[in-house]
């Protein structure tokens, strides 16, 4: 897997490690998590304490001549891209027949690669899905709306996403879990704990 040079810290990281920012039209810096935009990219850790350091440093402006926004209002910004993002993954995984929403179908489905269990979910049904469906990663991070939104419900605690069976599938599998990952680590080092519903305003 590529590697970039975050340029906040220095340290040469995998891609999905980081965040990709190009200068937009207005001449500031715009986050591209697609990593598709055209333009010089600027890489940086996906962490809240390296990108500020790199708007502090003016990092941005000598990588790319962007500018870059008020820092608070530019990370509450990325979290919600970064959180459209997952959604949009998962939600191709279901379309592909690769994710499955509510306890019921997971059990009835068999093995699982990942599963997704909102914070609100009954402990003891998340303990009895992760044991009998051998996943091999679990995340709370998507509440059961989003989780619902994603299975076309209103609402799930529960979602699964199947193990590939070929390397279309594979790919879909892996980007949804990377993002997640993403994700993920960006919000802790927010300080939000992983919880979508004390992070999103």
């Amino acid at each position: 897997m590529s590697e970039r040079t975050c340029i906040a810290t220095g340290k040469t990281l995998p891609r999905h490690n980081l965040l990709r920012f190009v200068a937009g039209p207005d001449g500031a810096a715009i986050l591209d998590l697609a990593e598709k935009l055209p333009g010089r990219g600027a890489w940086i850790a996906a962490d809240k304490a390296a990108l500020q350091k790199a708007v502090k440093k003016g990092h941005f402006t000598r990588t790319i001549g962007a500018g870059f926004g008020e820092i608070d209002a530019e990370i509450d910004r990325i979290k919600h891209l970064m959180r459209d993002r997952v959604i949009a993954c998962a939600s191709m995984a279901r379309r592909a027949g690769l994710l499955i929403g509510g306890a019921g179908k997971l059990l009835a489905g068999g093995q699982c690669a990942g599963l997704l269990i909102s914070p609100d979910a009954s402990e003891r049904e998340a303990r009895r899905l992760q044991s009998r469906l051998g996943t091999s990663w679990v995340t709370n991070c998507l509440s059961a709306s989003e989780i619902g939104q994603i299975c076309g419900r209103e609402s799930l605690a529960f979602a699964g996403l199947l193990r590939p069976e070929h390397k279309a599938q594979e790919n879909l599998c892996r980007n949804l879990h990377l993002e997640i990952a993403r994700m993920e680590g960006f919000y802790a080092s927010a300080g939000c704990n992983q919880q979508p519903d004390g992070c999103i305003t």
